[in-house]
């Protein structure tokens, strides 16, 4: 189980570094087209404008299983009464456009989603003659929105800008992204809480609630196209997605029991059996086994079968507990006797 495990963890890590060693190389490729493409234009620009773009275009930029971004590198000239781009694929395949300098020939799009890849986009031209560009950064995709506003104020000063291009996202301004930080902050809080708080440890099975627990985070990953819809970024969408998934589906099975607690009426005294070290067994069929490791010296000072009444919680949604706040009391008083060596005693729940 060991082995395979490490051997799993081996083929994701090597997967992984060839990935990166694959976009490496691309980004080196395609950067080098682009180098050669500046050269062999140098002469021609004279006082021309040029900006180093990344390129794609739409059939490209729709895809959804894509490694990167962009299709090809290139550059971005302006001509005075129109724009010029000349870009290169990784295969040395080159891309042409040439579009009217006016604003219904570039607009802004920003940063749309996973498709975007954290990059902020211009459409130009029209029709099955457009192209998407961004500005090229790099590998840093935090300076795209600054640097794609910089190159549309330089070549449309007249025109003015979309709010989004002004400034990076901020959570605390978007209606929606406030009410997901404070949805999270709540559940959060509530899910710590409960675990520090609750006296009440489920019984049998686990993998009931952590199905219900992957389902529910799982069932989260809905609230990313909602996001969308709401002109948050898709790096911004991403993480609230993530991170709400991931709490919820921690609070679920905790909601679930407690729940099934406050329809339960109340915890049930039940006869358990002590069957070996700190394990119950229940008298009569039904109840699942107790397990109380983290007390195991409390319980080795009893008898193979000696029979103990603990507090047993279940309810209309089929869960099982142990209500361990008098069984705590009992064995918190113990300890505390254990660490007096004159005035040593025992106590059990009522049998």
């Amino acid at each position: 189980m060991k082995e395979g495990l490490l051997i799993a963890q081996l083929v994701l890590f090597a997967a992984t570094l060839g990935m990166l060693a694959w976009v490496a190389l691309h980004q080196r490729r395609t950067k080098k087209h682009q180098d050669a493409l500046l050269s062999e234009l140098q002469a021609s620009l004279g006082q021309q404008r040029w900006f180093r773009i990344n390129l794609a275009r739409p059939a490209f930029f729709d895809r959804r299983l894509r490694v990167l971004a962009f299709e090809a590198k290139g550059l971005l000239i302006d001509e005075g009464d129109r724009l010029r781009i000349l870009a290169a694929r990784p295969d040395g395949e080159r891309l042409e456009r040439t579009v009217p300098k006016q604003p219904a020939s570039i607009r802004w799009q920003g940063n749309a989603g996973l498709r975007s890849a954290n990059l902020h986009w211009l459409e130009i031209g029209t029709g099955a003659e457009a192209v998407m560009i961004s500005a090229d950064t790099g590998m840093n995709a935090l300076a795209s929105r600054e640097a794609t506003a910089d190159m549309l104020r330089a070549l449309l000063p007249q025109q003015p800008l979309d709010a989004a291009a002004l400034a990076d996202f901020a959570l605390d301004k978007h209606p929606a992204t406030r009410l997901a930080m404070a949805t999270l902050l709540v559940l959060l809080l509530a899910l710590v809480g409960d675990i520090a708080v609750s006296e009440h440890q489920a019984l049998a099975a686990a993998w009931p609630l952590g199905l219900l627990g992957f389902g529910v985070g799982l069932a989260a990953l809905l609230l990313y196209p909602v996001f969308i819809r709401r002109k948050v970024p898709g790096r911004e969408s991403l993480i609230l997605t993530v991170l709400l998934g991931a709490v919820l589906g921690g609070v679920a099975p905790r909601a679930a029991l407690r729940l099934d607690q406050w329809l339960s009426g109340g915890p049930v005294p039940t006869s358990y059996r002590l069957v070996q070290g700190a394990t119950l067994k229940p008298v009569e069929p039904g109840p699942p086994d107790v397990r109380l490791n983290n007390v195991r010296e409390y319980w080795a000072q009893f008898d193979v079968g000696s029979t103990h009444q603990l507090d047993i919680v279940h309810g209309p949604l089929g869960l099982w507990q142990l209500d361990r706040s008098r069984l705590n009391g009992i064995t918190r008083d113990w300890y505390l006797r254990e660490d007096r060596p004159a005035d040593r005693g025992a106590s059990a729940p009522s049998r």
